[in-house]
């Protein structure tokens, strides 16, 4: 969906600029803000088409910006962009419903790709990302799956692969395979899209 609008929000001004003259090369058409409080100011006026945000930022952080935007357009698809990942961000960020999360040094065609993904879900007729429900829920329980298995679960059925996995929960793409493997035990499953397909239901 080239011609799409990106808003693109980090105080590193070099990547701020490398990553807006990809994204125009691209065929995308980008406004670029050094701060949370900037850049939630150019949305609100523009109404952007994906949002691509800095986690950590001086004054208001990238899950701040995130959540004002949600509350503006909750159907505004929102890109994470950060250093490092975590656990304590990786939750935030399935708490609020966000639509990926990309490791910096940023790589410019896995991120051009995680883009068309992004729009291509919006323009869906059908929610690309169903909200989970008390039945699913049900089911992790009834499964018995530990806290870690859980936060595994809900990201895999997300489509994070296991790299991507490991950086946010901050552990080895090794770990991440191993609580798949108990997890697809427990669900009585053997394959990761029946994973997606199983919560799906």
């Amino acid at each position: 969906m080239t011609g799409s609008s990106i808003l693109l929000i980090d105080d590193e001004k070099v990547l701020l600029e490398a990553v807006s003259d990809d994204l125009k090369e691209s065929g995308y058409k980008v406004t670029t803000a050094v701060s949370g409080e900037e850049g939630l100011k150019s949305f609100k006026m523009l109404q952007h088409d994906l949002a691509i945000i800095d986690l950590k930022m001086e004054g208001m952080d990238g899950l701040e910006v995130s959540r004002q935007i949600k509350l503006i357009n909750p159907e505004t698809p929102i890109m994470i962009l950060t250093g490092y990942g975590s656990m304590e961000t990786a939750i935030e960020a399935i708490r609020l419903d966000l639509d990926d999360y990309v490791i910096k040094p940023v790589n410019r065609d896995e991120l051009i790709e995680k883009i068309r993904r992004c729009l291509e879900k919006r323009g869906n007729s059908h929610p690309a990302k169903p909200k989970p429900t008390f039945a699913q829920s049900i089911k992790l329980e009834e499964a018995g799956l530990t806290r870690r298995e859980k936060e595994v679960v809900q990201l895999a059925a997300q489509g994070y692969n296991d790299n991507e996995i490991a950086a946010m929960l901050s552990i080895s793409a090794f770990t991440v395979k191993f609580h798949l493997k108990r997890i697809f035990k427990k669900l009585g499953i053997h394959k990761r899209v029946e994973l997606i397909v199983s919560l799906g239901k």
